[in-house]
């Protein structure tokens, strides 16, 4: 089957069939784009992510750290300053018992004298 366009004498079906093959060809370099895009969205997005992870735990080692800094700045002085307190405490404690030794005979001299006088 021939038809005639502007003077020139074609196949309808070779022009059927080279527009289908043009057509497919063109779906498919299409899909191949969209693949390709596609492709390139997904490696940014796992790129992201993983520098996402890694700036967490950037974040996080950081903020550790300066926890750790705080509290050794805060709490470094605490077993110094007990073991200064311990030690305070028995000195100030083996003072009163030297000074009842001392005066504890005084003491009791002093309450049975008074008792006597009422």
């Amino acid at each position: 089957y021939q038809r005639r366009v502007r003077g020139v004498y074609s196949t309808v079906m070779g022009d059927t069939k080279e527009g289908i093959k043009r057509l497919i060809a063109a779906e498919k370099e299409a899909q191949n784009i969209i693949k390709g895009a596609r492709d390139r969205r997904i490696a940014l997005l796992r790129q992201a992510k993983e520098e996402a992870t890694r700036e967490i735990e950037d974040y996080k080692t950081q903020r550790q750290n300066q926890f750790i800094e705080y509290r050794n700045k805060h709490t470094a002085g605490t077993d110094e300053h007990q073991k200064q307190l311990q030690k305070e405490t028995a000195e100030s404690i083996e003072l009163i018992k030297k000074q009842i030794d001392q005066n504890g005979l005084k003491v009791v001299d002093l309450l049975l004298s008074l008792v006597d006088k009422v």
